[in-house]
């Protein structure tokens, strides 16, 4: 993934929602493999902080921004995020791709939203908008957010010896 620019960056932080998507889709179709929607939730934040990385966005500091924002808006959506799928009809791996597409839905209409209010639609939003999404559907299936980062800190770390 190239990024420079920030265009480049946008197509960029796009090109990552359809990698996490194909290789979830991999996973689906190896054999010899189980795949869960924790290890869906491993993928997509392994992805989103090596992206950060890349475009130079202090991860750290879309954490603290969401603690924030979670205090302000006590338990309003001002994303549009729709986390109504019922885990219960679908399986992990289903529902978790029912919430990528949910992030999608998210990013377009808050695009729409900025053409109109001259709001910022930057690779910032955008992770952030996705990052937010991400952590409150592991509220909603009572995953442990501090054990899924360090399992994704133990991954990268494994990937980079």
């Amino acid at each position: 993934m190239q990024v420079n620019g920030e265009g480049n960056n946008l197509d960029a932080f796009f090109e990552m929602i359809d990698l996490i998507e194909d290789d979830i889709s991999e996973m689906l179709e190896s054999e010899n493999s189980r795949l869960s929607g924790y290890e869906c939730l491993v993928i997509s934040f392994n992805c989103l902080t090596l992206f950060c990385r890349q475009v130079k966005i202090d991860f750290s500091q879309i954490e603290d921004h969401f603690s924030e924002s979670e205090k302000t808006q006590s338990g309003e959506n001002s994303l549009g995020f729709d986390s109504s799928i019922d885990l219960k009809e679908h399986n992990e791996v289903e529902a978790f791709n029912g919430m990528l597409e949910g992030i999608e839905n998210t990013l377009a209409s808050f695009e729409k939203r900025c053409k109109k209010t001259d709001e910022l639609f930057d690779e910032w939003n955008c992770v952030f908008i996705m990052y937010t999404c991400l952590r409150k559907y592991c509220e909603k299936t009572k995953v442990n957010y501090g054990e899924l980062i360090e399992d994704v800190s133990k991954l990268q770390s494994n990937l980079e010896k």
